[in-house]
């Protein structure tokens, strides 16, 4: 009986610590910026950082997987873009009519991130539900994140202004 317990009780070991080791390392998704021929084609890829790297699967077969050293990289940018969503709201007022004006106030954002290493650069639009977490992720690896800043007009003026009223204060 004793020997039954203890072999149950290592099977609940094994398959609890299994559990907690799938558990830690969390899969982003995004979009790999890959250039063919004269366009630029968006490959949805898989990001993960593992021990001293990152590694960026491809959900395509064909996609080879890049692993990008820690101690290669060079630079990290991250950017976004807020755009308002013309497509959409005319569309959507063409269908619904009057309805749908409020969709012409809406902005979409697109979050951007780049990493230049060595021997191996790579451009990553990253989805809005879960970027921070990977740009946290990135600056725990020790890794300094510059934001380039692709904003719209009213933010850069804003953003002016206040670095002039820096500047008056400041003796």
């Amino acid at each position: 009986m004793k020997v039954i317990n203890l072999f149950l009780i290592a099977c609940l070991f094994l398959a609890s610590q299994s559990f907690v080791l799938t558990q830690t390392k969390t899969v982003y998704k995004a979009d790999l910026l890959v250039a063919g021929g004269k366009n630029i084609n968006a490959e949805p890829v898989e990001i993960s950082l593992e021990g001293e790297a990152i590694k960026i699967r491809g959900k395509k077969k064909s996609f080879e997987t890049k692993l990008i050293p820690f101690n290669t990289i060079e630079s990290v940018d991250y950017t976004y873009s807020d755009r308002p969503r013309y497509t959409a709201a005319t569309l959507s007022t063409l269908a619904l009519g009057i309805v749908a004006l409020p969709l012409f106030a809406s902005k979409t954002k697109k979050n951007w991130l780049a990493i230049n290493a060595e021997n191996n650069s790579v451009i990553l639009q990253l989805q809005s539900s879960n970027y921070r977490m990977l740009l946290l992720e990135i600056h725990n690896k020790g890794m300094k994140i510059a934001d380039s800043g692709d904003r719209d007009e009213k933010e850069k003026n804003q953003k002016k202004v206040k670095e002039n009223k820096d500047k008056n204060k400041s003796p």
